[in-house]
């Protein structure tokens, strides 16, 4: 794809996650990507469908995400296999947003998800995050299946896991409101999913 394009993609998550659809004008978009004025009307016409664009790219990599992560396949392995398998699908989404501009996706991700608007981004966004909710639906419910567990913690396991991933920011940047460390927390988590003990 060309590199301008995914410059100015790649602007847009930093520059939308962080400030907001409303704050970032296209000249802010021009000056922190380095392009030409023209290349926004030229690739997208204009800052409303470059925000479209954002959104689709977002949605898409969570989309990938999923594929690879292959829900059919972790249903096929033994109990022992899923736990480990389990630990890499959790590790893998938290790595997306803590990686290059992932605290400005999750933040476009909690905004458009809690928006009270139906607009294009809100509704789309919100199936991703169905899908990403049925994914761990299937995935969970054949673990505990699997060791005998009640599948009504799903839910909250669900909860636990969209929370953490929604104050991943507050962690990184406010530590007094999280005096865990990021790796214990997360293996606290994975013991409470795993075997529900902390």
């Amino acid at each position: 794809m060309d590199s301008t394009y995914n410059k100015l993609i790649d602007t847009g998550i930093k520059l939308f996650g962080e400030y907001g659809y409303d704050t970032v004008s296209v000249r802010d978009i021009v000056n922190d990507s380095g392009v030409n004025l023209s290349a926004i009307s030229y690739h997208f016409g204009g800052k409303a469908e470059l925000y479209k664009a954002v959104v689709v790219f977002l949605v898409d990599e969570v989309e990938q995400l999923l594929n690879e992560l292959n829900a059919d396949a972790f249903v096929l392995l033994d109990s022992t296999q899923m736990e480990i398998r389990l630990r890499e699908i959790i590790w893998a989404f938290h790595q997306m947003f803590l990686s290059r501009n992932g605290q400005s996706r999750l933040k476009i991700f909690v905004r458009e998800t809690t928006s009270p608007d139906q607009n294009f981004s809100h509704q789309y966004f919100t199936n991703m995050v169905n899908n990403v909710r049925d994914f761990f639906y299937k995935i969970l419910g054949i673990y505990y299946s699997s060791r005998n567990e009640p599948t009504e913690k799903i839910d909250f396991v669900i909860c636990v896991l969209m929370n953490m991933l929604k104050n991943i920011p507050q962690q990184q940047n406010l530590p007094l409101r999280c005096p865990i460390d990021f790796d214990d927390l997360f293996e606290r988590m994975i013991n409470l999913i795993l075997y529900s003990r902390i």
